[in-house]
């Protein structure tokens, strides 16, 4: 009898270790059918339990295992993006969807505490060069052809190695911070969207500073009073959006 149920137990832990699974802001992990949706500035991910679908954005998202893949969240050209993690250290690299493409053919490196890069195929030597310059012994290598971007395993391996050899990291450190969504970037993404929706002279301008302000929350930064005033001045004329703005401005003060 014990017997089997050991084998019963180890048959229901391996079914739910095969599924599909989200882990939220709030470090809540969902098992169901996952489904990425990507839009223009954030992607959105589709979680179907028990035939109900639930929808998340990419700031209310922390990783995501989908077919034994792992996908994060990723800032980069004012958008972000659930991006596939091909490998990961002090320097990782991902995997991205190019603009009206499905595969992930795009390549991002990203250095922890630095902006990223996408991996060149014109001026790779150079550029992607003078990005890996804290470590010369990979950096000449690149510049020099030794490394081209068939290697870039060996590079991020190489890379990595070099930093961690200085003691200068600590490599058990997650390369990404965490995107926390909290009450301040889900009010600027319910005004972007509802932005987005409607149509007025000064929309782009408007959508433009609302993302400004986006960034500077993500980075812990001060909102400054001109980006503030100046989406005042754009929004103040389109009464679909002045209770979205008071909230938001609100929450800025706080």
């Amino acid at each position: 009898m014990l017997r089997i149920l050991a084998i019963l137990i180890f048959f229901s832990l391996s079914v739910e270790a095969q599924k599909d699974y989200l882990v939220t802001s709030k470090v809540d992990t969902l098992y169901g059918e996952i489904r990425i949706q990507s839009y223009d500035q954030i992607d959105r991910v589709q979680i179907t339990i028990d035939k109900k679908k639930q929808l998340f954005t990419a700031l209310q998202i922390l990783s995501l295992n989908m077919d034994s893949q792992v996908y994060k969240p990723m800032q980069y050209e004012k958008k972000i993006m659930l991006m596939k993690v091909l490998k990961e250290g002090y320097l990782s690299l991902f995997a991205f969807r190019i603009p009206n493409q499905n595969n992930y053919d795009g390549r991002l490196f990203k250095k922890m505490g630095d902006l990223p890069i996408e991996v060149p195929n014109l001026g790779f030597k150079k550029i992607l060069g003078n990005y890996l310059d804290d470590c010369e012994s990979v950096s000449e290598k690149v510049k020099a052809g030794d490394l081209g971007r068939k290697d870039l395993d060996q590079i991020i391996d190489s890379y990595n190695l070099c930093i961690t050899s200085r003691n200068t990291v600590n490599y058990s450190v997650p390369a990404e911070p965490i995107i926390i969504a909290n009450e301040v970037t889900a009010a600027i993404e319910s005004l972007i969207n509802k932005t987005e929706a409607e149509d007025f002279p000064s929309k782009k301008d408007a959508l433009d500073l609302l993302r400004d302000i986006q960034s500077k929350v993500e980075k812990k930064e001060t909102t400054p009073n001109y980006l503030t005033e100046g989406l005042k001045s754009y929004l103040s004329n389109v009464p679909a959006l002045s209770d979205d703005l008071e909230k938001l401005l609100s929450l800025l003060k706080n």
